[in-house]
């Protein structure tokens, strides 16, 4: 029970902070860490059931951009202010730090699977966001004919 705590903890105050870094408006910050953290929720749990981390991350950037354009919605701001530091969270940061540092030492086999790994979740995460992105417009399309 204390590691579901940790992690949606952890994820909020990650994207709060990141919300905070790029300068999002003060009165939609604990959305921002909200969003993060559903992402979060959802990729944590697909990977508690043995779901690849690809399959995984896809499913939590389509939660964050959901949430993105719920959010934007109701306080009348871009999706970007979302979906920004909401995605923070599932970057895939520790995979590129150690790709580079297997480089580095001359392990080119384990650099390059990571590299892969590292590019394979940022294309996931922005196909994600661009497909629940098409998948509004046109809904909206539909909605307002």
């Amino acid at each position: 029970m204390m590691t579901i705590i940790t992690q949606l903890l952890s994820s909020f105050i990650t994207s709060l902070g990141f919300g905070i870094i790029v300068n999002v408006p003060r009165r939609v910050l604990v959305r921002c860490g909200l969003t993060g953290m559903f992402g979060w929720m959802v990729n944590w749990i697909l990977l508690g059931q043995n779901v690849s981390t690809t399959v995984s991350v896809f499913f939590g950037a389509v939660t964050v951009s959901v949430c993105s354009i719920i959010f934007a919605r109701q306080a009348k701001v871009p999706t970007t202010t979302f979906n920004l530091p909401g995605i923070f969270p599932l970057v895939p940061g520790i995979s590129a730090y150690q790709a580079i540092r297997s480089l580095m030492s001359g392990d080119y086999i384990m650099g390059i699977e990571l590299l892969t790994k590292t590019f394979t979740i940022s294309i996931t995460i922005a196909l994600a966001i661009v497909v629940i992105e098409i998948f509004y417009r046109i809904i909206m399309k539909i909605l307002t004919k």
